[in-house]
């Protein structure tokens, strides 16, 4: 089973992008925290993949759907997102 992380720097928690698909792919987050969980139950029968990006908004998030959902084909989708919409909108009111 493929399950996808999509989200922002709460799920990115300083994620390798060459290491991506081992423990360094997945960061220090919940990311890692849910593969050790469910790999240490089934180690064969997960893919886990983190496409978490920091300082990402909702619109960012938009613009990888297709290079990051449709072509990765997951079976399970997860997605953590909002605080830099907020912040961007107190800050510099460009907020989404």
């Amino acid at each position: 089973m493929r399950i996808l992380f999509f989200g922002d720097s709460i799920t990115d928690m300083a994620r390798s992008r060459e290491m991506d698909g081992n423990a360094f792919g997945y960061g220090m987050g919940y990311v890692n925290s849910v593969s050790s969980t469910l790999k240490y139950e089934n180690p064969q029968a997960y893919e886990i993949i983190n496409r978490g990006i920091g300082g990402n908004r909702s619109c960012d998030l938009y613009g990888r759907v297709k290079a990051d959902i449709i072509n990765l084909k997951p079976d399970i989708l997860t997605i953590l997102i909002g605080v830099n919409d907020t912040w961007h909108e107190l800050e510099v009111q460009n907020g989404v």
